[in-house]
């Protein structure tokens, strides 16, 4: 990447549509990286806050559906960015304008630096339990300073990971998910059947309440939140899928389904030893054997997490500032993370975070799946990288979508609010906060564009959906 050559071919490859040539993902090749990208601090701590509010005959469901749901609600976005290989966020002004689409990357960048974190300090005071196990050295066998020097280790290599690009990803992440189901599966046949504890009698140590339908919506708001995160990340990846059936089942599957099962193993070591940190179970059972599987296991899933993380918001931010080194981009996304493990407070704050973020990706979905549903997925890719004449609204900024998104935030905190636990409109727990709010922020979305004819234009401020070509154009170079 250091000469001309490949820096034009690098700001190319990251800012105009994916060809058909360049696609290397299929099927197999989505399964891992979503498997890679899932399976880490968020769904290990998610099973775990799981099994330490409701029982295991409810975790499994609950983690199923909260995961799997959302996802299907979300679907048509693997399918708009896998047929017009457009990165997520230049795909998001055809129902924002240019620099409302501007205004989602910063939304967008600024929310997901905490997962880094996750990622990163999950796997540092993982590794302190496990150095303490070995006897290991003071300085790295102790939550402050240990686990934060661990921490902005794993942010160091999962940066480097993200850095070599997408054909490096492929092939580490189909090795690392191989690794990870295998292990997950051994653990939750060993918790299964292989011990005398009778995990379905085992009943949670750390409910919320004593409600016991407001700990099971809770747990499901919780997975939910989860699931809907997602929606910040589909452009990125499947854009590189070689035909859209792979990049809707290796999201349903990957995300889903598969790396769910992180969430159930998780669910099960709460359970049996009331912690939400999977790694207390590592211990409880002590043998040379799990703790050298736990340890590959974190390792594994996060750093691999790491740069699948870093990798996407890099490509976020390239694709709309092309001349910024990509070196510097990735480095600059990693920044806040690799500073934010040095606060090891903000660890204790996951379910708070995860809600919060699950709030923002539910109303952005919701708004995106209504879009999907007035344009039926047709869209002009010269309109969505002309910022002078492609989809032009009022001062480069539909506000209709940013209504619908206030909207649908209000709505989640006043049915469910995640610091203080309490549904101030009394929905909650009948009815969970983030699926009503992706519902209510589409709906909004809908109705205000039909009621004031705002559709993407690339013609006039308000045009008519008739704009939009089904057939793909190739972008100018105004952008």
């Amino acid at each position: 990447m250091s000469d001309d050559s490949g820096l034009r071919e690098d700001t190319a490859f990251n800012l105009i549509p994916t060809r058909l040539e360049d696609r290397e993902y299929g099927l197999i090749d989505f399964l891992a990286i979503q498997i890679c990208f899932g399976i880490a601090a968020w769904f290990f701590l998610t099973g775990g806050f799981t099994g330490m509010w409701v029982n295991l005959s409810d975790a499994i469901p609950i983690i199923l559906f909260g995961n799997v749901v959302p996802l299907l609600l979300l679907s048509p976005l693997a399918v708009i960015f896998a047929r017009y290989g457009v990165e997520q966020f230049i795909g998001t002004r055809a129902f924002a304008g240019h620099r409302g689409g501007d205004i989602f990357i910063f939304i967008y960048i600024a929310s997901s630096f905490g997962f880094i974190t996750y990622a990163a300090l999950l796997f540092g005071r993982s590794f302190v339990r496990l150095i303490n196990f070995w006897g290991g050295p003071e300085i790295i066998s102790t939550i402050w300073p240990g686990a934060s020097i661990l921490a902005a280790l794993a942010t160091v290599i999962g940066a480097y990971i993200a850095w070599l690009g997408p054909r490096f990803l492929k092939w580490f992440m189909r090795a690392s998910a191989l690794t990870l189901m295998a292990i997950i599966f051994w653990f939750v046949i060993q918790i299964l059947f292989f011990t005398d504890i009778p995990v379905w009698d085992l009943q949670p140590q750390g409910a919320p309440t004593e409600s016991l339908l407001f700990n099971r919506a809770a747990a499901i708001e919780l997975n939910a939140a989860l699931g809907f995160s997602w929606a910040f990340w589909y452009g990125q990846w499947t854009r590189l899928s070689v035909d859209e059936k792979s990049a809707y089942h290796g999201c349903i599957w990957g995300w889903g389904i598969l790396a769910s099962t992180a969430g159930i193993f998780a669910a099960l070591t709460a359970l049996v030893v009331g912690s939400p940190d999977p790694t207390a179970w590592f211990l409880d059972v002590g043998t040379t054997t799990t703790v050298t599987l736990g340890l590959i296991l974190f390792a594994l899933a996060n750093v691999s997490s790491i740069g699948a993380l870093v990798y996407p918001m890099s490509i976020t931010v390239k694709s709309r500032f092309p001349d910024i080194n990509w070196t510097y981009i990735v480095i600059l996304v990693a920044l806040p993370g690799f500073i934010l493990n040095w606060i090891p407070s903000v660890f204790s704050l996951y379910s708070t975070f995860l809600s919060f973020f699950g709030m923002l990706t539910a109303a952005y979905g919701g708004i995106y799946i209504g879009d999907f549903i007035i344009n039926r997925g047709n869209y002009k890719l010269r309109a969505l990288y002309d910022r002078q004449n492609g989809y032009r609204y009022w001062n480069g900024i539909n506000f209709i979508p940013f209504v619908a998104f206030a909207f649908g935030c209000i709505f989640y905190l006043w049915t469910y609010n995640p610091v203080t636990l309490v549904s101030a409109n009394g929905l909650f727990p009948y009815i969970t906060a983030a699926i009503p709010t992706f519902v209510v922020s589409g709906l909004i979305h809908v109705v205000l564009t039909h009621l004031t004819d705002t559709y993407a234009s690339n013609e006039s401020v308000v045009g008519s959906s008739s704009s939009h070509s089904s057939q793909p154009e190739a972008p100018t170079e105004s952008d």
